[in-house]
């Protein structure tokens, strides 16, 4: 008698075998073998020739205090300063010996014609239109590496008047020192006449006074 494969035979027989791979997946599952556990790592041995690290002592003795004696107030006391190391300030430098006269020249530049004269010191003397005051006049002390004479003087322009007529008001053209040695360090700037320093004397004994 042939086999008839109704609709409910073949559902029970689709049933049977989904539990069938159902029941084969598990097993499966559980029959997996578990990961090995790592491996503890051997500890490592000192390289021949160096020495093993010893332990600790488990306690340390503790060393007894040191008995200090006494400080005296002498060796408290406070220490004397250090020995200055700045250089000592140079001598008193000698004085220059001021002087009441000076002797100083002219010159006419337009008539060639020169002059030497003497101008006391304090006392205004003209050279044509020219008026000299010497203020102070010196030379220079021993210790100076140039032996020069210098002269303090103003120099003013005051042509003569003319005869009844008043005087006209002087005009300032040098004020400064003049330098024997260097006429041309701070010379008279006039169109007509030039002036400059010869030397320092003395009408009467030397005056030592400060530079």
């Amino acid at each position: 008698m042939p086999l008839r494969l109704t609709p409910r035979y073949l559902l029970q027989r689709a049933t049977w075998f989904a539990a069938l791979v159902a029941v084969a997946g598990a097993g499966l599952a559980t029959a997996q073998p578990a990961p090995p556990p790592p491996t503890p790592m051997a500890p490592e041995t000192p390289s021949r020739g160096a020495p093993a690290e010893e332990a600790p002592p488990v306690s340390v003795a503790t060393p007894a205090p040191i008995a200090v004696p006494p400080i005296s107030e002498k060796e408290v006391a406070a220490a004397p300063p250090p020995a200055s190391t700045e250089a000592k300030p140079p001598g008193v430098p000698e004085r220059r010996a001021r002087y009441d006269v000076a002797v100083l020249e002219a010159l006419d530049k337009v008539t060639a014609e020169s002059l030497r004269f003497e101008a006391a010191v304090g006392r205004p003397i003209r050279y044509k239109s020219l008026i000299f005051t010497v203020k102070a006049c010196e030379r220079s002390a021993p210790d100076e590496p140039i032996d020069d004479s210098i002269a303090y003087l103003t120099v003013d322009s005051q042509p003569r008047p003319a005869p009844g007529k008043p005087p006209l008001s002087p005009r300032q053209t040098f004020k400064g020192w003049m330098y024997a040695s260097s006429p041309g360090l701070h010379p008279l700037e006039h169109p007509v006449y030039d002036a400059w320093l010869i030397t320092c004397r003395a009408a009467a004994p030397p005056i030592a006074s400060t530079r």
